[in-house]
């Protein structure tokens, strides 16, 4: 393994590349023919490869974009397309990769990564732990009718079909999400062509409510048959309303689709239900599932981009349990002080060196630092340990500095 390189995939082997996701992904279909697939797309993503020799044994795809995180926009690495053919399988080459792709988004100053993962044993093996959970809503049609009383129609507002001259409105109501939900996505106008308005396999429908020249909803679906006796549904893939009460909207919209579709599916933030609002709630099935993987590329880095409260003062020593890269092998020292953090690496066989006061698992604390669990919650039931000799009030101090946020990653990749 010590011969094999990590490098760009040529952009002239673009072919190659889509042959290993049809392998990957979509093996019913059969081999990749770009006579026949070719969409003339703009693929946005930056491929990667593991090769030995011209022969490549495993693939990745990284996605650049900013993530509202703690209430800032931040430079976040989505990593995608994670493949191997099956010649190459079972002899570590993926785990390569994935430490190989650590340190590209590290030498880059890039300090989060995000995935929507295939299988999630495989991923938290590796460090990424979820980041936030979705409610996965199937109806008819009909028990979304409580909407439509209140939705608003008229002149001055209504829906409308969206287009590629949309993207500034789009931008203005998804920065107002980002100010509700932490991990909203600042769309480039290349992300809002390409990957809202273009799908993988179908294009998806996208619609917007305007209400006085003002976007203040759109959503992003298409039509399936589906043959598990639903008939055809409605696949709701996306969704985001400039304010909570605006969910009215998206939900009369689908009711709107009654003569269409046998069931309506959406994906909606965890806390949006309409199941205690449907007529008849047994027709409604709602389901809490596990959304994004998310960890720390580097948690000094990380840390020290962290903007707390200014009366958060606090002085510990870190130590991180990291199964994939060894730059967290050394003990942080951690201070905060006047609404800001200094996050050192010590060495700790040097004089002086303090035993640490916090020990975490890199997933741990990804997900402390995310907001998505608290401090009580990871000491209780994950890698996450604050030794009782602290100095006191070091739990409280914690909480201070990674209070829980709302997060909730609505874009796929």
């Amino acid at each position: 393994m010590d011969d094999l390189d990590y490098r760009p995939f040529p952009e002239e082997r673009d072919e190659e590349f889509r042959a290993f996701m049809r392998y990957a992904f979509s093996p019913e279909e059969g081999p990749h023919d770009p006579e026949t697939d070719d969409d003339g797309r703009e693929h946005l993503a930056a491929y990667r490869g593991l090769f030995d020799g011209d022969d490549p044994v495993a693939v990745c795809g990284h996605h650049d974009f900013a993530l509202r995180i703690r209430g800032r926009d931040r430079d976040a690495a989505g990593l995608s397309a994670v493949a191997s053919p099956p010649e190459h399988r079972r002899q570590g080459h993926i785990e390569r990769l994935l430490r190989e792709s650590l340190a590209e988004y590290r030498d880059d100053g890039v300090d989060f990564s995000v995935l929507w993962p295939f299988e999630y044993p495989f991923y938290r093996r590796y460090g990424w732990r979820t980041v936030n959970r979705y409610r996965w809503v199937k109806t008819p049609p009909e028990q979304l009718a409580f909407a439509a009383d209140k939705s608003e129609r008229g002149d001055d507002a209504g829906f409308r079909r969206l287009d590629a001259d949309d993207y500034d409105a789009a931008a203005d109501l998804l920065a107002t999400t980002a100010d509700r939900d932490d991990f909203t996505m600042a769309r480039t106008e290349a992300w809002w062509r390409e990957r809202t308005l273009r799908g993988w396999k179908t294009d998806p429908f996208v619609y917007g409510f305007e209400r006085d020249g003002e976007l203040r909803a759109l959503l992003s679906y298409a039509f399936e048959e589906r043959d598990d006796g639903d008939g055809r549904a409605m696949i709701v893939s996306d969704a985001a309303v400039a304010d909570p009460a605006d969910w009215d909207l998206v939900f009369r919209f689908c009711r709107d689709h009654d003569s269409q579709v046998e069931r309506v599916r959406l994906r909606l933030p965890a806390d949006v239900s309409v199941l205690d609002r449907a007529t008849d709630p047994r027709a409604v099935t709602e389901e809490v599932r596990a959304g994004p993987m998310f960890r720390l590329v580097d948690a000094p880095a990380a840390l020290e981009g962290l903007s707390p409260d200014l009366d958060v003062d606090a002085a510990f020593a870190l130590a991180v349990d990291d199964p994939l890269v060894d730059w967290h092998d050394r003990p942080v020292r951690v201070a905060v002080a006047d609404g800001e953090v200094d996050a050192e690496r010590v060495d700790p066989d040097a004089p002086g060196s303090a035993a640490a006061d916090v020990t975490a698992g890199v997933g741990a604390l990804s997900q402390l630092y995310a907001g998505y669990r608290g401090v009580d919650d990871l000491r209780a039931h994950a890698a996450f340990d604050v030794d009782r000799d602290a100095p006191g009030g070091l739990t409280d101090d914690l909480a201070a500095l990674f209070p829980p946020r709302r997060t909730f990653l609505r874009e796929t990749f």
